[in-house]
């Protein structure tokens, strides 16, 4: 009966090593992600040439574009950190209130928002989309209610 005992706690500390070293493993490659898709925005936001290349018939003057690509760095970045736990749900809001209360974070949740919430892969990115649409919404109707 002992042995027993003793396979099956092995067993459970075996599969609870599997399940941590693969979180671990999706939170580095989230982070690999992460950084060349920070690399690449960098690249498209400060070179006109790609800009223009990867400028969609109907988004904003090249510019403008330019000042919304480098608010999707800041976006893209807390996106990340709340996925591998570096912010909690708590901390996000308040970063997210930060970014909307810009006016370039507001331009770009209006632009970008509705895109952000169709690639959603899951519940992180759902409730990432979430806090950010709160938060967009509170201060656009602040604004409202000011003017």
């Amino acid at each position: 009966m002992k042995t027993l005992y003793v396979v099956l706690a092995a067993t459970a500390v075996g599969a609870a090593r599997l399940v941590q070293s693969e979180r671990q493993n999706r939170q580095r490659l989230a982070l690999h992600a992460e950084e060349m898709h920070q690399v690449w925005l960098s690249e498209v936001a400060s070179d006109p040439e790609l800009r223009a290349m990867w400028t969609a018939p109907g988004e904003p003057p090249a510019e403008e574009y330019a000042r919304l690509l480098h608010c999707n760095r800041l976006i893209s970045f807390l996106s990340v950190k709340y996925r591998v736990g570096l912010l909690d749900t708590a901390s996000l809001r308040v970063q997210a209130r930060w970014v909307m209360e810009r006016e370039v974070g507001r331009a770009y949740w209006t632009t970008f928002g509705a895109f952000r919430e169709e690639e959603a892969m899951d519940r992180i990115d759902r409730s990432f989309n979430a806090i950010m649409a709160d938060e967009h919404a509170a201060l656009v109707n602040a604004d409202t209610a000011a003017t």
